[in-house]
């Protein structure tokens, strides 16, 4: 089959930075840092509904589609000044076939005591068990339901472990026809601010890569620190919090999107640190 490539970017800023002659940025002081904080659950449910995006962007171009699958690859780079402070990377992704994923670990978390890094390994671990059974070929008809119901399996099976996380997960399905033709679609479902980005020759294989499309970060009331997250606390940190909470977070606070999928697309997708 035909493939989507796909490349996965984790926390880092000089890497994003593209087009920059490298000697000009080693020649910087270190960029500031600031760590993400945890965003209590009363100030994410106030504003679910104007994170949620429930969007399908359709490219009916006249060509003959057939299965594809992602070719993907991670690259990942620590912050600098994070280094220098000896804090750990909680940013974690995947690459299958079928799903590429970004889950970037809340900081604050690791003050708490937690591993910043575990709910988003986790999470991404399972991620890709349900892909790998829902969408590759000979799956069950029907077994795959959506990005929202499939994130929603994979929060679920995380417990008990505790942290919070921003999340970006891509998931390819081939099962899509428009007017009786197999049409395959990328399904996009974001939660806070890692964010992906689609490149396509739209002129044709000569032509230049063009951005398509782009998801947009989702912060509570604009700040920069403090994203929508897919979380599980105890009460140290929010003594209101239950697993109900993130549920609301996925089902009606997640962007969604689902975009068509050619053959030689690129998907790009990183954490804050990269956009």
């Amino acid at each position: 089959p035909g493939d989507a490539r796909a490349a996965g970017a984790s926390q880092s800023p000089i890497a994003a930075r593209t087009g920059c002659p490298r000697r000009a940025m080693t020649d910087r002081a270190p960029l500031p840092r600031t760590g993400t904080f945890f965003a209590e659950a009363s100030s994410q449910i106030n504003n679910l509904a104007a994170l949620q995006r429930r969007e399908q962007q359709l490219a009916e171009l006249y060509t003959k589609n057939k299965p594809l699958c992602f070719s993907g690859a991670a690259y990942q780079k620590t912050h600098p000044v994070k280094a220098s402070k000896g804090r750990k990377d909680a940013d974690v992704t995947l690459q299958t076939p079928c799903v590429l994923g970004v889950a970037d670990g809340v900081s604050q978390i690791e003050d708490y005591g937690i591993d910043a890094s575990l709910l988003p390994k986790e999470l991404l671990r399972i991620c890709e068990i349900l892909g790998e059974s829902q969408l590759r070929p000979g799956s069950k008809e029907g077994a795959y339901r959506g990005p929202v119901p499939l994130v929603r399996q994979a929060y679920e099976s995380t417990a008990p472990i505790l942290g919070s996380t921003t999340l970006v997960l891509a998931v390819l399905d081939n099962s899509t026809k428009i007017h009786g033709k197999l049409h395959p679609m990328i399904a996009v479902i974001s939660i806070g601010d890692c964010e992906l980005l689609v490149l396509r020759r739209i002129h044709g294989p000569g032509g230049r890569l063009e951005p398509v499309f782009q998801t947009e970060m989702q912060r509570i009331e604009g700040h920069a620190q403090t994203p929508l997250q897919l979380a599980r606390v105890d009460g140290r940190i929010d003594p209101t919090f239950h697993d109900g909470i993130t549920v609301e977070v996925i089902e009606r606070g997640s962007a969604v999107h689902c975009i068509s999928a050619y053959e030689g697309d690129i998907v790009l997708m990183g954490s804050d640190g990269v956009f």
